[in-house]
């Protein structure tokens, strides 16, 4: 992450804290010499998991395990997956699962250090459809760092259900005449964040102003939608202050949840990119705190549900 610690701290306040902690390709399917991989007892997707703690000593290896093979395409690097996973220590704690939440699928980059490597490595080259089984150990979680529930040195055990890819680029189409007194930004689709001009001495508008400058045609947002999208935003006095694309990748972001999104994309579309400025007075006053200005942001909405 190349955000300064202000920019972390601040972002951390508008995004929402989705723990999506991991990423993965191919490990052995052989048990350990100094731990077996654990037990899980139900197989089959959408089935909540109960995996065993472990026995001896963890691997000092990544160790993957197909418990259910799809029928799906490979996962590429680079791909947008929606899955649902339950995750624990290696003595059997668990520290994050998805079926808490009601069983509903997250997304995640693979392969762009997005998740952790032990994700990057474990999950790419899996068929969609799959059940995985991870053990993966500190070196490809958390090292030496504490996270959240998770202690620092800590072996940690997933199964993950690969429901779908989804889109990682927005594929919308320029739109004659954005509204001229938002910042410029660019219509060029690549693998990173699109620049926003904003001009010297420029003030912003009052209240959430917002225009499309992308126009998708997939599904209209309203105020109850998730979107997954990437985003990177400025300061209207110029100074980058937030970069999905080099922070996390694209994610899942409830809009009622996100500063300014829910009147700044209602009505848009999956496809999009979208501007939309947001006076500072709208962020909590803790993030405010963290906010010499208005804040313009720059949404590729990647997929509505």
């Amino acid at each position: 992450m190349t955000a300064s610690p202000r920019t972390r701290r601040a972002t951390a306040a508008l995004i929402v804290p989705l723990l999506i902690p991991f990423a993965a390709a191919c490990g052995s399917e052989e048990p350990s010499k100094d731990g077996a991989i654990p037990a899980v007892s139900a197989s089959a997707q959408d089935e909540k998991p109960k995996i065993d703690k472990g026995e001896g000593d963890p691997p000092k290896k990544l160790k993957t395990k197909v418990l259910k093979q799809g029928k799906g395409p490979k996962v590429r690097k680079g791909d947008v997956v929606n899955a649902t996973y339950h995750g624990q220590l290696w003595n059997g704690k668990v520290f994050d699962t998805t079926w808490k939440k009601g069983g509903e699928p997250v997304s995640f980059q693979l392969g762009r250090g997005s998740v952790i490597p032990g994700w990057d490595e474990g999950l790419v080259g899996q068929r969609m459809g799959s059940r995985v089984e991870l053990v993966v150990p500190p070196d490809k979680a958390y090292g030496n760092k504490s996270q959240g529930p998770i202690p620092k040195n800590s072996t940690l055990v997933f199964v993950v259900d690969l429901k779908k890819t989804l889109p990682n680029k927005v594929d919308g189409k320029p739109v004659e005449e954005p509204d001229p007194e938002l910042p410029e930004v660019s219509t060029e689709i690549t693998d990173k964040a699109p620049k926003i001009e904003v001009e010297k001495g420029a003030k912003a508008p009052k209240g959430v102003r917002s225009t499309t400058v992308l126009e998708g045609d997939g599904e209209e947002i309203t105020s109850e939608s998730t979107v997954l999208a990437n985003f990177t935003a400025k300061l209207w006095n110029g100074e980058p202050f937030a970069n999905s694309w080099q922070q996390t990748g694209p994610q899942d972001y409830p809009v009622k949840q996100m500063v300014g999104w829910e009147k700044g994309l209602e009505g848009k579309k999956q496809g999009s990119r979208v501007v939309i400025s947001v006076p500072r007075e709208e962020f909590p006053k803790k993030a405010r705190a963290q906010i010499p200005s208005d804040v313009v942001f720059s949404v590729d909405v990647l997929s509505v549900k």
